[in-house]
């Protein structure tokens, strides 16, 4: 890790999102923001993130789908949320949030945590949190490999989608340019196959390597593979 951890907050209210990165600037932290989960999926592939704090009530992916991600990838989150009650703090901590704050959150408390979970990340030895292996497609094999080396079998029609996907990591593919490349004519017929497809593939991928399939619907647009 280095000497200046960088965090990453995803929160979706811009005057929040906009005083937290402000405040761990002045207090000697690097950090960037994320108004959704999808957001800061995109913004990854050309940040990192040392920590995440993650709010809740996020649009699109909720916060705890995020967290239980980022957890599964061994990312150090704090929860920053303004869900108070006891049965959502045991959800949020039993997903994985090493912390939980309750908005209005003292920015002081919020940034002793953050430099708490960092020290542990330190001492227990972590690299760079999502300095990850990346996902691997091979067309011959018609296969999938996950950044643990898990393998994932393709059919004919996972193949062609994933293709199209991973030639362009980061970018929305439009449900044009994807009905196109499993050779689809008409649009909307062929973009709701494809979305049941990506629905079996993301159930075998999880149930084949443990990780969740980073394919991620932008609303109206089409798909992006953001690892």
């Amino acid at each position: 890790m280095s000497a200046e951890p960088t965090i990453a907050v995803v929160e979706d209210d811009e005057d929040i999102r906009s005083n937290v990165c402000s405040y761990l600037a002045r207090s000697g932290l690097q950090s960037w923001g994320a108004e959704s989960a999808e957001d800061f999926y995109v913004r990854l592939l050309r940040a990192r993130a040392d920590l995440v704090v993650v709010d809740i009530g996020l649009p699109g992916e909720d916060g705890l789908s995020l967290l239980t991600r980022l957890a599964a990838q061994g990312v150090p989150t704090v929860l920053m949320t303004a869900r108070a009650d006891l049965d959502s703090r045991i959800e949020g901590l039993e997903a994985g949030a090493l912390q939980y704050f309750v908005k209005p959150v003292d920015m002081q408390e919020l940034v002793a945590g953050i430099r708490s979970q960092l020290r542990n990340k330190r001492l227990q030895g972590g690299g760079d949190a999502l300095a990850a292996v990346p996902w691997q497609l091979d067309s011959v094999g018609g296969a999938l490999r996950a950044p643990n080396q898990q393998v994932v079998s393709l059919t004919t029609r996972e193949l062609e989608l994933l293709s199209c996907l991973l030639e362009n990591p980061g970018v929305v593919v439009s449900k044009q340019a994807l009905a196109q490349a499993v050779g689809g004519r008409n649009l909307d017929d062929d973009f709701h196959r494809i979305e049941s497809a990506l629905t079996r593939l993301r159930r075998k991928t999880l149930d084949d390597t443990g990780l969740a399939l980073p394919v991620r619907a932008v609303f109206g647009k089409g798909l992006v593979f953001a690892p």
